[in-house]
Order: structure tokens, then C-alpha cells, then sequence
């Protein structure tokens, strides 16, 4: 047998062998992405419509719905804490060989100052 008969041949059984394991289930993937309580995370273009010395409470309560927390300040303005949470969980497994289980957080957290009724100021944190 010649020798380029011989690597097409190996190539071939290897192909074989990778597609056999596909077929069989032996390579499995998976992603889920959750959200917290909030939901996903507020768009950009929402917030940029934000104007401190304009925009009123109401205003952020309607767009954004209830906060996740409220502070009052020693100088008798109020914090809005909105907290969006988003958890990514993937898993890769390749038989009982090889598995990868990766599981992330990522939180976004807006604050808006309030003073007699209107945003004084924002912020991401």
C-alpha cells in the first residue's frame, strides 16, 4: 500500500470516527442565559433620555418600574438603585472524556439622585 493511500485511508477512518461520536450523542453543547428580577438590562438609548435638572421620578419609575432599593440621603435627596443581573451557564462535554461547565454573572447597576421630584443626577456603577 502506498503511502498517500495510507493517509487518506487514516484521514477517512478519523472522519468516520469523529462523525460516529456527532451521531451518537458523544459531543454535546448547551447555553442558558437567565435574567434576574429586573429582567435584561436597560437599553442604552432608554437611558440616554435621562437629563438631570429634567427628568422626573415618575418619569423613571414608569420607564424603568420599581427600583430594586431606595435610600434617602443626608441631604434629603433619594437614591434608586435598579440592579440587572444576566447568569450565562455552558456546557461542553465531549463522552466521558472531556466536559467544560463555565457558569458567569455579569451585573449592571444604575443609580438615580432625586431631589423634590426630579433626577439631579445618574450614574452606572
Amino acid at each position: 500500500m502506498n503511502v498517500r493511500r495510507m493517509g487518506a485511508s487514516m484521514a477517512l477512518l478519523a472522519l468516520c470516527a469523529v462523525s460516529a461520536f456527532v451521531v451518537t450523542g458523544c459531543i454535546s453543547a448547551r447555553s442558558d442565559v437567565r435574567y434576574g428580577p429586573k429582567g435584561p438590562t436597560v437599553g442604552h438609548e432608554t437611558i440616554r433620555q435621562v437629563q438631570a435638572g429634567q427628568t422626573s421620578k415618575e418619569w423613571v419609575l414608569g420607564t424603568l418600574g420599581a427600583p430594586t432599593s431606595e435610600a434617602a440621603t443626608p441631604e434629603g435627596t433619594e437614591i434608586l438603585k435598579y440592579v440587572y443581573t444576566k447568569k450565562t451557564d455552558v456546557d461542553f462535554s465531549f463522552c466521558i472524556f472531556f466536559d467544560i461547565d463555565e457558569t458567569s454573572e455579569q451585573q449592571t447597576v444604575y443609580y438615580f439622585e432625586i431631589a423634590d421630584g426630579v433626577v439631579t443626577r445618574f450614574w452606572k456603577g
